[in-house]
């Protein structure tokens, strides 16, 4: 396969992949939404609802329903709010530029907008998602096309535009001072893509790895599994050329992982303890035969060559005793 060819075929599999990792727990979503929609939520007191919307594919045979045809419908409430007054985010995830996104973005905000719609007798209105559409790339050189004129004869021109974020163009610098550390597994992803050599790919994976420890375990404190999980994905998308029918069984993995590493760590423990244990009671029977040794000195009745056969040592041990019991220790 051309490289050309694997790039497109990674990148078409994108979506699967950050999705994955922005829903592993809330704790990974909140810095991502706070960054693409400039708020200031704090995990503590909201609460986060990855919506399961139910979408008509105007693609599909008959334009069936299909649920998740968006790919992230984002609820966000206070966690005490009663009346359920809640924040809706919209994030696309899109591998390439299309310029048909302002019409995919306008369709997919009127559908979900139509399930809260409120009715006058002569009125129908529709609180549309705040949305972002999420790239891997850089900003293009070009103009990117992020808004949509719709005319009417005789009728003023409606407006519709979404905002977009190149994750590539986020520094490294932003990206550590705002705790997103998908962005930059993403980035890291990409600079997979640019190489072949296994190495370089194996080096990659293990700045993934040092990546997760240092944003999911010290900052942003997930579970050992959902830390694991993280990794298995990066091992998957960086060293196993993107399989992703392979993230159906992740979190299996990781928990079997984390399970071995327990049963490694205690089995470890109880090896420690066993090897203390034995080195207690030699240390015990080397102290007490010392100072039998140390009291057959003293008496004064016995030959060095008796006190070595009946303490079983031998000359250089005993000249060790015969120091110490000068020195008075």
């Amino acid at each position: 396969m051309s490289k050309n060819k694997l790039v497109r075929k990674t990148y078409g599999q994108f979506d699967e992949f950050f999705k994955y990792m922005l829903t592993i727990n809330s704790s990974t979503l909140l810095p991502i939404l706070n960054y693409l929609y400039e708020t200031q939520f704090e995990i503590n007191d909201v609460v986060i609802l990855i919506e399961n919307n139910e979408q008509i594919n105007i693609n599909s045979a008959k334009g069936r329903f299909e649920k998740g045809f968006t790919d992230l419908m984002i609820a966000v409430t206070a966690r005490y709010d009663r009346r359920q007054g809640k924040h809706v985010f919209h994030i696309e995830l899109q591998s390439r530029h299309d310029k048909t996104m302002p019409y995919r973005m306008l369709q997919y905000g009127l559908q979900y907008a139509q399930k809260t719609a409120k009715y006058t007798d002569t009125t129908m209105t529709m609180q549309l998602p705040r949305q972002n559409v999420l790239y891997p790339l850089k900003r293009p050189s070009g103009k990117n096309i992020d808004c949509v004129e719709i005319k009417q004869h005789g009728k003023p021109t409606i407006k519709f535009n979404f905002e977009s974020v190149y994750v590539d163009d986020i520094s490294d610098e932003e990206i550590k001072r705002k705790h997103l550390g998908l962005f930059a597994l993403f980035k890291l992803f990409n600079r997979s893509l640019e190489t072949e050599d296994k190495l370089m790919r194996k080096a990659i994976l293990e700045i993934a790895y040092e990546t997760i420890d240092e944003n999911y375990t010290k900052i942003i404190k997930l579970t050992e599994v959902e830390v694991e999980s993280m990794k298995q994905v990066m091992h998957v998308m960086i060293d196993s050329s993107a399989d992703i029918s392979k993230f159906k069984h992740i979190r299996k993995e990781a928990e079997r992982i984390v399970a071995e590493r327990h049963r490694a760590a205690a089995e470890g423990r109880a090896e420690g303890r066993a090897q203390g244990r034995a080195e207690g009671i030699v240390e015990g029977e080397t102290k007490g035969k010392t100072q039998i040794v140390k009291n057959m000195l003293l008496d004064g009745t016995l030959t060095d060559e008796k006190i070595m056969r009946f303490a079983d040592i031998d000359q250089v041990e005993l000249d060790k005793i015969k120091k110490m019991v000068k020195n008075g220790d």
